[in-house]
């Protein structure tokens, strides 16, 4: 079958926007499922604190896993419905959002040197957290996604 340009158009217009709802819907789920295990209102207020608010373990794994679910199925259905060049896009999808993830913190960084916000540990705890389960979320989504494809391409030819 030939590659056909508006077809790999289309492709990308549906490859970006079901990455972002694949995003959202790793966090809604996971939340929701979190929420059922520590209460819904425990949930809500560690999401709404700076800090941990108190869940040092347990906040640590929920942020852990939703970080790194979400940026792995935002990259993964990225990378899985392009239409050409799968490990490139894998390398600049992971890329794009590593360096997102790492400018969100130095915007925080900014932030706090500039004394319009206070940070105390727990704060800087969770925000590096946030960036580093973000930054191997998006390099397992990656990694899954441009496998994934290799194998199908594979096993078609």
């Amino acid at each position: 079958m030939q590659n056909k340009l508006p077809i790999n158009i289309v492709r990308w217009a549906i490859a970006i926007p079901a990455g972002l709802a694949a995003w959202f819907g790793a966090n809604y789920s996971i939340g929701v499922t979190f929420g059922f295990l520590h209460g819904f209102d425990a949930v809500e207020e560690f999401w709404d604190s700076s800090d941990m608010n108190g869940m040092p373990y347990s906040g640590t794994y929920i942020l852990l896993v939703t970080r790194i679910v979400a940026a792995a199925a935002l990259v993964g259905m990225t990378v899985y419905l392009v239409p050409r060049y799968h490990k490139r896009v894998a390398i600049t999808m992971a890329s794009i959002v590593s360096v997102a993830a790492m400018g969100f913190l130095g915007y925080l960084l900014f932030q706090a040197g500039s004394a319009d916000i206070k940070f105390e540990p727990e704060g800087w705890y969770r925000s590096i957290l946030d960036m580093l389960s973000i930054i191997i979320g998006a390099i397992f989504g990656a990694w899954m996604a441009y496998e994934n494809q290799r194998k199908r391409t594979r096993r078609s030819a």
